[in-house]
């Protein structure tokens, strides 16, 4: 009689499950790499959203009282609010009209710059001109991830709300941007941040 060869149901059942249990490992090394790379670049987009926070509001900064032709607004203020989540500033860089020279005045388009943290949102928001309605300039900012504070010349910190004598008295700002976002793996409760700060030396003196 001829013996058939085949597999018995219990070496069937051990490699359905030698096949399983190696299915499960490879799913769960997917998942762990995905959430890895979801990891990462939620790291770089939020180092990007802080950076060109961080770098706009900077630039803006050192122009703050920048006139450079003498005007009728002898005198205009380059920050007419020094808070610690918010600041707004002036300074002269064009005339009533695009492609118009500088006239000394700080009342043209764009020529006031507001800067402000809205809980609400979580967000930065920027705003220009006159009657510019706040947009939101990045979000992902947690309470307390907006901060400015100001410096005389003798680094004495001074406290905000800031009157218009203090105001004239700022020389150094030290600006504070941070971003978080929840992490792409629920079972880490612990959120991505990452924060950046830069000292501004105001280099235009009150005028």
């Amino acid at each position: 009689m001829n013996k058939q060869s085949g597999a018995t149901l219990v070496e069937l059942l051990v490699a359905l499950s030698a096949a399983g249990i190696f299915s499960l490992g490879l799913f769960g090394f997917l998942f762990v790499h995905r959430t890895h790379l979801a990891a990462g670049e939620l790291r770089i987009s939020l180092r990007e959203d802080a950076r060109l926070a961080l770098d706009f509001i900077v630039r803006e900064l050192r122009q703050a009282g920048a006139r450079p032709v003498d005007g009728a607004c002898s005198g205009f203020q380059r920050l007419t609010a020094a808070e610690a989540q918010r600041v707004v500033m002036q300074y002269d860089f064009r005339g009533d009209r695009t492609g118009r020279p500088p006239d000394g005045c700080p009342d043209d388009p764009s020529e006031r710059v507001v800067y402000q943290y809205d809980p609400d949102r979580q967000a930065i928001l920027r705003a220009t001109g006159r009657r510019g309605r706040p947009q939101p300039f990045i979000t992902n900012v947690p309470p307390g991830g907006f901060v400015l504070r100001y410096y005389d010349r003798t680094r004495t910190e001074l406290i905000p709300s800031l009157d218009a004598a203090d105001r004239a008295r700022v020389h150094e700002v030290e600006l504070t941007v941070q971003t978080s976002h929840p992490h792409p793996d629920r079972s880490v409760t612990r959120p991505i941040s990452l924060q950046l700060r830069a000292v501004i030396h105001l280099p235009n003196p009150p005028s």
